[in-house]
């Protein structure tokens, strides 16, 4: 059945980039936000907006819907990375812009800092030939990924006690996981702009840490999407390190020489 259903999909519009694994993920942020009641979620649960009277502030679910559609858009954007579509670069940065907002939204007093940064960095890939030009992943050296740790997590601890200080809010537990997710994004991010395969390892860690972050902020729909990231950067650690059918067949033909 599961391959029927594979096979319709692949017919579609998309042909062959969306598959029943996608729309699992979509289908398991919906699930979570309806049955959270996440999805009726309206601006007065917000920071921001807390106390303010009117429909539009404490009826209408405009957090619900646009946070809920912001995860569809990531989890989309992040399958198709995972399966090396450089349109997935492209709805990345774009929904970056929503993200940021629900985050300070939610509480993260840096994101007005941090979030800037991450949609460059995820914009840099749409323009670079190794996603344009769909080329092989690549391996990175340790003396280069280990200096852009220390370099990421420092901007981000110092970034994010920026946003708090200047926003006159206390240190908090959303300070420090924001903080651990941003160094670990901005440094999977980075990898990603040069398609190397190592940022899947960074990704794996970075979805645990959000995971808890969501259930912090209280933003179920992202509880959901963190839950089918974990799978996913499992699966994109494993897809990336294969080598493509016609690199094993070039390889094989030179063997024989």
């Amino acid at each position: 059945m599961f391959t029927k259903i594979n096979k319709a999909l692949h017919m579609t519009f998309f042909k062959g980039m969306v598959d029943l694994f996608d729309l699992l993920g979509v289908a398991m942020v919906l699930a979570v936000a309806w049955y959270m009641h996440f999805l009726t979620t309206p601006l007065s649960a917000l920071h921001f907006f807390h106390g303010a009277q009117g429909y539009w502030m404490t009826t209408f679910p405009a957090v619900g819907i646009i946070s809920t559609l912001s995860a569809v858009a990531s989890i989309t954007s992040t399958r198709f990375i995972a399966k090396q579509y450089n349109l997935g670069n492209w709805i990345s940065w774009i929904n970056v812009i929503f993200a940021g907002l629900l985050d300070f939204g939610f509480g993260n007093m840096g994101a007005w800092l941090t979030y800037p940064i991450s949609v460059v960095t995820n914009y840099l890939p749409t323009r670079m030939k190794e996603w344009t030009e769909n080329k092989t992943p690549k391996k990175a050296k340790w003396y280069v990924v280990f200096p852009l740790i220390i370099v990421a997590f420092a901007l981000s601890f110092g970034l994010n006690y920026l946003g708090y200080e200047l926003c006159h809010w206390p240190v908090n537990t959303v300070y420090y996981l924001a903080s651990i997710t941003f160094g670990l994004a901005l440094t999977a991010d980075v990898l990603n702009i040069f398609k190397v395969q190592d940022q899947w390892y960074f990704w794996s860690i970075y979805n645990f840490a959000n995971f808890g972050k969501a259930l912090t902020q209280g933003n179920f729909a992202n509880v959901g999407k963190y839950s089918y990231y974990i799978v996913n950067s499992l699966w994109a650690v494993v897809s990336w390190a294969k080598k493509p059918k016609q690199e094993l067949d070039t390889v094989k033909v030179d063997s024989n020489k």
